[in-house]
């Protein structure tokens, strides 16, 4: 949904027709990236902002920090990309310079830039989900979804579902927001059904660069899913994979059915009548990831640390990175250019340096 920045105006060029301008004189994926960031950038400014000359250096700094905060977030942006995406909006305004629409680039002055992320962060103090914290929460996820089943196999959806999770976030590489629902993006409603391909171990998912990408799924995620999918007996392919069972959400969903709010206990209601219940979102992923994290008494935590979503993506690739290298790294994660997945995993090839250098001194 764009505000009303969209609109034109006659005091300046739309922010709106600037950027289809700047799109058009584009080609290929840079375009698609470039109008995906852009058209965000347009929603996220203030009511006031409405044409290119309403753009101020204080906007820009404030988007810059609205892009520090997304980096900081637990299953937010990098720092490269909190930075490319500013350098995007600041190439809109440039060329509006340059055809005359705008006088000076406000994006450019030092001040407004001055909240943007380093982008010089050390990989090796970014969480990532170690071999032996997946190993952790793992085993204490199965074990509890064994114990339900054993005790109720009817009532262990919950403890079925968080076991499929778990295992999709720690050995598939996807991001948080292509499995749950998003309320930050309305095409991030979460993964459903027909997206999911069991038998070729592969699951289909709305990718950063907004586009439908396939992205493996080994045994280890297969097998927590199938048995999912068995417990819930998903009516429909449109059904999420991971729904949610908070009752307002339910309540929600029931009233919009054209239903009236049952007595009884609202997912029951709607497993019985066949009402599509709400995904799982980004947040509740978190609440639930700080729960079993402390449950599981996951290694490696610092006092009110938790194991994080993008964390878990992280660990994928790093042990992708050291077992098979950086190209197997880049094609499970899906990084675009080479050098992300190399600057994420810089800590990595640093310590072989460093081993292989020791060698050369050995003699010394």
């Amino acid at each position: 949904m764009r505000n009303s920045n969209s609109e034109p105006s006659a005091a300046g060029k739309s922010l709106e027709k600037a950027k289809d301008e700047f799109v058009a004189e584009r080609d290929g994926n840079y375009a698609s990236n470039l109008e995906y960031v852009l058209e965000n950038w347009i929603d996220w400014t203030p009511e006031r902002v409405r044409t290119l000359e309403d753009v101020s250096a204080l906007t820009m700094r404030n988007y810059a920090s609205h892009l520090k905060q997304r980096a900081h977030a637990d299953d937010g942006i990098s720092d490269t990309s909190a930075r490319t995406y500013y350098n995007y909006v600041s190439a809109l305004l440039t060329r509006s310079v340059e055809v005359g629409d705008l006088a000076e680039n406000p994006a450019e002055k030092r001040e407004a830039k001055k909240p943007l992320p380093s982008g010089t962060t050390n990989s090796a103090e970014q969480q990532f989900w170690s071999p032996e914290q997946r190993r952790a929460i793992m085993d204490y996820v199965d074990e509890r979804a064994r114990d339900a089943i054993d005790e109720d196999a009817t009532d262990a959806f919950e403890e079925v579902r968080d076991r499929a999770l778990i295992a999709v976030l720690a050995y598939s590489g996807v991001r948080g927001a292509e499995v749950l629902a998003d309320s930050r993006d309305n095409r991030r409603n979460g993964l459903r059904w027909h997206s999911v391909d069991l038998e070729n171990g592969v699951i289909t998912v709305l990718g950063k660069n907004q586009k439908r990408e396939p992205t493996p799924l080994p045994e280890q995620a297969v097998a927590p899913l199938r048995r999912l999918e068995r417990l819930l007996d998903p009516p429909s392919g449109e059904w999420p994979v991971f729904p949610s069972r908070h009752p307002p959400s339910l309540y929600d969903r029931i009233e919009g059915a054209g239903r009236e709010s049952p007595d009884g206990d609202p997912w029951e209601y709607i497993l019985e009548n066949g009402i599509e219940p709400p995904s799982m979102s980004t947040s509740g992923a978190r609440t639930l990831l700080k729960r079993l994290s402390d449950e599981a008494d996951v290694p490696e935590l610092d006092e009110d640390e938790y194991l994080t979503l993008h964390g878990a993506r992280r660990g994928v690739g790093e042990t992708l990175y050291r077992e098979r290298g950086a190209v197997e790294a880049q094609r499970t994660l899906r990084h675009a250019d080479p050098k992300t997945t190399s600057e994420m995993y810089s800590h990595i090839e640093a310590s072989e340096q460093a081993e292989d250098n020791t060698a050369v001194f050995d003699d010394e």
